[in-house]
């Protein structure tokens, strides 16, 4: 649905830049509707994609030590 994915969308884009201000509005809005069921998507989604950055960052970080420590 259109506004499913418009929500997604703007909900990946405000958890990325604006997390406190996305975080008020979906504390404070009821009924939901598909538009907010996307925001609420949107920032789930970009809370799992930064979470596999920093999972990817400690994971070369760990392998760089290692490297180090076989020198």
């Amino acid at each position: 649905e259109k506004q499913f994915v418009s929500g997604f969308n703007s909900g990946f884009v405000l958890a990325e830049h604006e997390p406190a201000m996305l975080n008020i509005l979906l504390t404070n809005i009821r009924p939901t509707n598909s538009y907010i069921t996307g925001l609420q998507s949107g920032q789930k989604e970009y809370q799992t994609y930064k979470a596999n950055i920093e999972l990817s960052n400690l994971r070369i970080a760990k392998n760089r030590d290692s490297d180090l420590r076989e020198l």
